[in-house]
Protein backbone atom coordinates (compact mmCIF):
# COMPACT_ATOMS: atom_id res chain seq x y z
CA UNK A 1 0.00 0.00 0.00
CA UNK A 2 1.19 3.38 -0.63
CA UNK A 3 2.15 6.08 1.41
CA UNK A 4 0.02 8.95 2.13
CA UNK A 5 1.22 12.35 1.40
CA UNK A 6 -0.72 15.54 2.71
CA UNK A 7 0.78 17.92 -0.29
CA UNK A 8 -0.55 15.15 -2.63
CA UNK A 9 -3.75 15.25 -0.78
CA UNK A 10 -4.17 19.36 -0.69
CA UNK A 11 -3.25 19.28 -4.40
CA UNK A 12 -5.83 16.41 -4.86
CA UNK A 13 -8.42 18.90 -3.16
CA UNK A 14 -7.56 21.72 -5.23
CA UNK A 15 -7.51 20.32 -8.29
CA UNK A 16 -11.19 19.19 -7.71
CA UNK A 17 -12.33 22.18 -5.98
CA UNK A 18 -11.13 24.09 -9.27
CA UNK A 19 -12.77 22.00 -11.21
CA UNK A 20 -15.66 21.79 -9.13
CA UNK A 21 -15.76 25.86 -9.40
CA UNK A 22 -15.09 26.34 -13.32
CA UNK A 23 -17.24 23.33 -14.39
CA UNK A 24 -19.41 22.20 -11.42
CA UNK A 25 -19.49 19.38 -9.14
CA UNK A 26 -21.38 17.40 -12.27
CA UNK A 27 -17.98 17.41 -14.40
CA UNK A 28 -15.71 15.90 -11.78
CA UNK A 29 -14.19 12.78 -12.53
CA UNK A 30 -11.16 10.84 -11.12
CA UNK A 31 -9.05 11.62 -14.41
CA UNK A 32 -9.62 14.95 -14.35
CA UNK A 33 -8.79 15.56 -10.98
CA UNK A 34 -5.59 13.46 -11.36
CA UNK A 35 -4.56 15.34 -14.31
CA UNK A 36 -5.19 18.83 -12.62
CA UNK A 37 -3.40 17.55 -9.98
CA UNK A 38 -0.15 15.96 -11.61
CA UNK A 39 -0.81 12.81 -10.34
CA UNK A 40 -1.50 9.12 -11.71
CA UNK A 41 -5.30 8.65 -11.63
CA UNK A 42 -4.43 5.20 -9.29
CA UNK A 43 -2.89 7.41 -6.91
CA UNK A 44 -6.24 9.36 -6.45
CA UNK A 45 -7.95 5.61 -4.33
CA UNK A 46 -4.41 6.11 -1.88
CA UNK A 47 -6.87 8.87 -0.21
CA UNK A 48 -9.84 8.44 -1.65
CA UNK A 49 -12.03 5.35 -1.85
CA UNK A 50 -14.24 6.77 -4.98
CA UNK A 51 -14.84 10.19 -6.67
CA UNK A 52 -18.12 10.69 -3.82
CA UNK A 53 -15.62 10.08 -0.92
CA UNK A 54 -13.22 12.91 -2.67
CA UNK A 55 -15.89 15.11 -3.33
CA UNK A 56 -16.57 14.88 0.46
CA UNK A 57 -13.88 15.21 1.69
CA UNK A 58 -13.43 18.30 -0.43
CA UNK A 59 -16.68 20.32 0.60
CA UNK A 60 -16.01 18.98 4.77
CA UNK A 61 -12.64 20.55 4.05
CA UNK A 62 -13.70 24.08 2.86
CA UNK A 63 -16.62 23.93 5.53
CA UNK A 64 -14.19 23.20 8.65
CA UNK A 65 -11.79 26.06 7.47
CA UNK A 66 -14.92 28.51 7.65
CA UNK A 67 -16.17 27.42 10.81
CA UNK A 68 -12.31 27.69 12.66
CA UNK A 69 -12.25 31.29 10.97
CA UNK A 70 -15.86 32.26 11.89
CA UNK A 71 -16.56 31.03 15.39
CA UNK A 72 -13.76 33.12 17.14
CA UNK A 73 -16.44 34.95 19.32
CA UNK A 74 -18.12 34.47 22.57
CA UNK A 75 -21.19 32.12 22.16
CA UNK A 76 -22.08 33.46 25.74
CA UNK A 77 -21.61 36.96 25.51
CA UNK A 78 -24.28 39.34 24.71
CA UNK A 79 -26.46 37.78 21.41
CA UNK A 80 -26.69 40.60 19.49
CA UNK A 81 -23.10 42.26 19.74
CA UNK A 82 -21.52 38.51 19.52
CA UNK A 83 -24.11 38.23 16.07
CA UNK A 84 -22.95 41.33 14.80
CA UNK A 85 -19.53 39.94 15.40
CA UNK A 86 -20.18 36.40 13.58
CA UNK A 87 -21.18 38.95 10.50
CA UNK A 88 -18.04 40.30 11.15
CA UNK A 89 -15.63 37.36 10.52
CA UNK A 90 -18.16 35.86 7.76
CA UNK A 91 -16.97 39.29 5.77
CA UNK A 92 -13.42 38.79 6.52
CA UNK A 93 -13.17 35.21 5.93
CA UNK A 94 -15.46 35.83 2.51
CA UNK A 95 -13.09 39.05 1.60
CA UNK A 96 -9.62 36.57 2.14
CA UNK A 97 -11.51 33.07 0.61
CA UNK A 98 -14.48 34.05 -1.33
CA UNK A 99 -13.58 31.27 -4.01
CA UNK A 100 -13.90 28.50 -1.07
CA UNK A 101 -17.17 29.81 -0.16
CA UNK A 102 -18.52 30.01 -3.25
CA UNK A 103 -17.48 26.24 -3.38
CA UNK A 104 -19.32 25.90 -0.46
CA UNK A 105 -22.28 27.36 -1.62
CA UNK A 106 -21.99 25.23 -5.17
CA UNK A 107 -22.61 22.05 -2.79
CA UNK A 108 -25.20 23.46 -0.44
CA UNK A 109 -27.44 24.36 -3.64
CA UNK A 110 -27.04 20.87 -4.88
CA UNK A 111 -28.59 17.55 -4.39
CA UNK A 112 -25.60 15.89 -4.50
CA UNK A 113 -24.72 15.96 -0.39
CA UNK A 114 -27.51 14.18 -0.10
CA UNK A 115 -25.63 11.32 -2.57
CA UNK A 116 -22.34 12.15 -0.67
CA UNK A 117 -24.08 10.90 2.70
CA UNK A 118 -23.18 14.32 4.18
CA UNK A 119 -25.02 14.06 7.20
CA UNK A 120 -26.08 17.45 9.53
CA UNK A 121 -23.78 16.69 12.25
CA UNK A 122 -20.97 16.72 9.23
CA UNK A 123 -21.80 19.58 8.01
CA UNK A 124 -22.02 21.56 11.01
CA UNK A 125 -19.29 20.44 12.70
CA UNK A 126 -16.97 23.03 13.71
CA UNK A 127 -20.23 25.72 13.90
CA UNK A 128 -21.29 24.54 17.42
CA UNK A 129 -20.58 28.15 19.13
CA UNK A 130 -22.86 29.80 16.51
CA UNK A 131 -25.90 27.57 16.82
CA UNK A 132 -25.46 27.89 20.43
CA UNK A 133 -25.58 31.41 20.48
CA UNK A 134 -28.53 31.41 18.12
CA UNK A 135 -30.52 29.10 20.17
CA UNK A 136 -29.44 31.21 23.37
CA UNK A 137 -30.66 34.42 21.48
CA UNK A 138 -33.92 32.67 21.14
CA UNK A 139 -34.70 31.73 23.92
CA UNK A 140 -33.77 34.89 25.31
CA UNK A 141 -36.43 36.44 23.26
CA UNK A 142 -33.41 38.63 21.27
CA UNK A 143 -33.50 37.03 17.89
CA UNK A 144 -36.93 35.93 16.41
CA UNK A 145 -38.57 32.52 17.39
CA UNK A 146 -37.24 30.50 14.14
CA UNK A 147 -34.81 27.62 13.84
CA UNK A 148 -31.25 27.80 13.34
CA UNK A 149 -30.93 27.49 9.12
CA UNK A 150 -33.78 30.22 9.06
CA UNK A 151 -31.20 32.96 11.14
CA UNK A 152 -28.41 31.98 9.45
CA UNK A 153 -30.02 32.42 5.87
CA UNK A 154 -30.42 36.38 7.55
CA UNK A 155 -27.17 36.37 9.26
CA UNK A 156 -24.66 34.09 6.60
CA UNK A 157 -26.39 34.39 3.43
CA UNK A 158 -26.65 38.50 2.94
CA UNK A 159 -23.19 38.51 4.40
CA UNK A 160 -21.80 36.63 1.23
CA UNK A 161 -24.01 37.87 -1.50
CA UNK A 162 -22.48 41.38 -0.40
CA UNK A 163 -18.77 39.91 -0.54
CA UNK A 164 -19.61 38.81 -4.25
CA UNK A 165 -21.08 41.90 -5.29
CA UNK A 166 -18.53 43.83 -4.56
CA UNK A 167 -15.43 41.64 -5.65
CA UNK A 168 -18.01 41.97 -8.90
CA UNK A 169 -18.06 45.25 -8.92
CA UNK A 170 -21.71 45.48 -8.75
CA UNK A 171 -21.52 47.66 -5.34
CA UNK A 172 -19.49 49.92 -4.10
CA UNK A 173 -18.58 49.15 -0.57
CA UNK A 174 -17.87 53.27 -0.18
CA UNK A 175 -21.70 53.70 -1.17
CA UNK A 176 -22.98 50.49 0.51
CA UNK A 177 -20.99 49.96 3.50
CA UNK A 178 -20.99 46.99 4.87
CA UNK A 179 -22.45 47.85 8.08
CA UNK A 180 -25.11 48.57 6.59
CA UNK A 181 -25.82 45.25 5.13
CA UNK A 182 -25.35 44.41 8.98
CA UNK A 183 -28.13 46.44 10.28
CA UNK A 184 -30.48 44.79 7.37
CA UNK A 185 -29.62 41.36 8.71
CA UNK A 186 -30.11 42.69 12.25
CA UNK A 187 -33.35 44.10 11.76
CA UNK A 188 -34.46 40.97 10.05
CA UNK A 189 -33.18 38.79 13.07
CA UNK A 190 -33.56 41.11 16.37
CA UNK A 191 -37.00 40.88 18.07
CA UNK A 192 -36.20 44.45 19.09
CA UNK A 193 -33.48 45.70 16.45
CA UNK A 194 -31.72 49.35 17.20
CA UNK A 195 -32.23 52.21 14.67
Amino acid sequence: MRERDDDKQRRILAAAGQIVMDEGIAAVSLSKIAQAAGIASGTLYTYFKDKNAMLKALYLHHKEAMAKATTQFDPSGDPERELRHYMDLVYAYAQQHLADMLLIREFNQSPVLQQLGVTRAEAYAGYEPIVQLTERGVAAGVFMPVVFDVLMSYAYTPVVEYAVAVANGLIDPQTVPFDRIKMLSCRAILVHPKA
